[in-house]
């Protein structure tokens, strides 16, 4: 004797080949009566549903099938795991469907079990149970108070504001809020594969204090100036309800103007750098552009006679000293980039482009798109800060292995909740084992050495360190030389041992 439920969700018992339903309700027993119409036999079950106080009769049906016990009994566990897990319901589907062919190996699923397509709906609407019902609007939809608070009770959802057809969602705590104060470098980047539906983006504010905890989740409709600045504000008026300040000196963003410009209309005096990647990943996104790939990139060159090998290896160096001018000192970069495009620059017909948007992208003082205090990264360099926001790179990653899809969106601040107390544990942690690390080659090696011509793949930088020491010595030939000699094989995959 067991139970199921059925598509509505009504339970079914199950006894002896037979099903039945829930007929009426006696003081000392309940009745269930045959689901398969029109036969009448009937049971007498204990209210606690364990023992059978009276047999049923001859039944006037067939028998259910073993078959149909199955398909049942798997459903129920369907169901039950939709209401208890956060797996997207294909991914439950399939592995009950597995279970149910290791557990007998003979069966042929395939002839008898359902669709997905058949009974997904009541597994969604079993899921969707656990929540309060989805708004269809982000102006009119309330939060209620419980989903408004921490796992232990503490106010987390900190700002809550519409303003005209828009919504913005702060989420953070009192620990977070100071530890955001403690860091004089601030890291910010949105992601969208995990934003709920309604939404445009999770945005994400980080502290660094040698190590990155996200501290502040905003959900928004909008990626323009204006919410950055809202966000901005909303955490000065939180940070002096607590009691803190918060003066960030510095802050690594990607190159989106709207975030850049938010950021210095309230923090006026905080240096702004972009990410060394997000810059070297604009060079290489410009080259694919112009159709200079086969030119620049040495694995791609090697399958085209076209070139010589001088013309490469031209090419190859121009590329780099495009990447290295944003890890010299300022005062060099314009002499720099001079030399290299006098010496270097291929006879292709598009590398003037190239020169001219380098020249009005990053390298002109006077009229370039972004200012070299944005993208050069010199300093950080030399006071072994981060340069990248590769750390909030990981992090957007693990949000994804963490959230659905576009998840409802009180399946996201259920988990967001669980997330956000791991990182306090992670902050504990990491003031317990933090080792400050000296300002050597190997941290360079380590940190800023990052293909631009693959995905995520690492690269061979043996020859970083003459850049580190050329840094430190200011030596204008030895820059040069590092450049177009140093790093040569920056964008050249490492090759496992």
């Amino acid at each position: 004797m067991y139970f199921t439920t059925t598509n509505r969700n009504a339970l079914v018992l199950n006894y002896k080949g037979f099903q039945y339903t829930l007929k009426r309700e006696h003081k000392d027993n309940n009745e269930w009566r045959c689901r398969t119409r029109p036969c009448t036999t009937s049971l007498s079950l204990s209210h606690d549903s364990k023992s059978i106080i009276r047999e049923p009769d001859v039944h006037t049906c067939i028998p259910h099938s073993s078959e149909e016990f199955i398909v049942d009994a798997t459903v129920a566990r369907m169901k039950k795991r939709a209401a208890q897990e956060t797996l997207p319901i294909p991914q439950i589907y399939s592995q009950e469907i597995a279970k149910i062919r290791i557990d007998n190996p003979t069966l042929d699923t395939g002839s008898f079990f359902p669709l997905l397509d058949s009974i997904d709906a009541s597994l969604y609407r079993r899921r969707a149970k656990n929540y309060p019902k989805l708004p269809t609007n982000v102006e009119d939809f309330v939060l209620p108070d419980g989903w408004k608070l921490g796992l232990h009770g503490e106010p987390f959802l900190l700002v809550d504001e519409t303003y005209g057809k828009n919504r913005l969602l702060m989420f953070a705590s009192d620990w977070s809020i100071r530890f955001l104060s403690s860091c004089s470098q601030w890291h910010s980047d949105g992601t969208f594969k995990c934003r709920p539906l309604l939404f445009e983006q999770v945005y994400i504010l980080f502290g660094f204090n040698n190590f990155m905890i996200p501290c502040v989740y905003c959900l928004t409709t909008k990626k323009d100036e204006n919410v950055y600045v809202k966000i901005l504000q909303h955490l000065l008026t939180i940070a002096s309800q607590k009691g803190v300040i918060l003066n960030p000196t510095r802050i690594t963003c990607d190159f989106e103007l709207a975030t850049i410009n938010a950021f210095r209309a309230i923090f006026n005096a905080v240096h702004i750098s972009g990410c060394f990647f997000h810059y070297a990943q604009s060079l290489w996104r410009k080259v694919q552009e112009l159709g200079l790939t086969r030119l620049v990139n040495p694995s791609n060159a090697r399958r085209s006679s076209k070139f010589s090998n001088e013309a490469r290896k031209n090419a190859k160096d121009w590329f780099m000293a495009a990447i290295g001018l944003a890890l010299i000192p300022p005062n060099l970069v314009e002499k720099t980039w001079i030399e290299a495009m006098d010496e270097k620059t291929p006879t292709h017909r598009s590398s003037v482009k190239f020169n001219d948007y380098m020249v009005s992208t990053y390298v002109d003082i006077t009229s370039s798109r972004y200012p070299m205090e944005l993208w050069n990264v010199n300093d950080a360099l030399r006071k072994n800060l981060p340069r990248t926001n590769y750390h909030v790179e990981g992090y957007n990653g693990r949000l994804g292995s963490l959230f659905p899809v576009h998840p409802h969106l009180f399946r996201f601040i259920e988990r967001l909740r669980d997330e956000h107390v791991y990182q306090y544990h992670l902050a504990e942690q990491s003031r317990l084992h933090t080792i400050i690390n000296i300002n050597r080659p190997t941290d360079i090696l380590q940190s800023t050495c990052q293909g631009v011509t693959g995905k995520g793949k690492r690269v061979a930088c043996k020859h970083v360190p003459a850049l580190y020491f050329a840094l430190l010595d200011y030596d204008e030939n030895k820059l040069y030389e590092a450049f177009t000699d140093r790093l040569q094989q920056w964008h050249q995959p490492t090759r496992k041992s």
